[in-house]
């Protein structure tokens, strides 16, 4: 990715983070929690599961903001949730960082066309940066 891409790439925490949720109990099977990370269009039953999941969607969609689900294995014990893209650009989220959480749904736009390797750390706030524990990583494609 040039830079002039890379300054292109506009990813953007949507009106406030009052619209990430987190959860102590809705993993998959009960109370055993995976390493996952998923994005969608929206969330629908119980707010912990996604609408229109994909790793593919139309540059339209993801201007307007599409959602990711990220579930850790480890409860998120106050570490908030850092999102990389391709290892250049990266998007924090803090409204997912209760004590007993292992589930963060939040979401961003991106504003360019391209294939983007997301990677999902769980960051401990140690003075400007933090101390990251890494989760997964799931790969996202943007049609024009």
């Amino acid at each position: 990715m040039n830079a002039r891409n890379r300054m292109l790439l506009a990813i953007t925490v949507a009106a406030g983070l009052a619209l990430s949720a987190c959860g102590g109990s809705s993993g998959s099977g009960g109370d055993a929690f995976n390493n996952s990370l998923a994005f969608g269009t929206g969330i629908t039953g119980n707010g912990f599961v996604l609408s229109g999941e994909s790793t593919t969607f139309p540059v339209a969609t993801t201007r307007t903001g599409i959602y990711f689900r990220l579930e850790s294995s480890a409860n998120f014990d106050g570490r908030f949730v850092r999102l990389y893209f391709n290892n250049i650009e990266n998007m924090d989220f803090s409204g997912c960082a209760g004590a007993d959480a292992h589930i963060c749904l939040a979401n961003f736009s991106v504003s360019n066309p391209g294939t983007y390797v997301v990677k999902a750390y769980l960051v401990r706030p140690v003075l400007d940066i933090g101390t990251e524990t890494y989760v997964t990583q799931t790969t996202l494609t943007v049609t024009p």
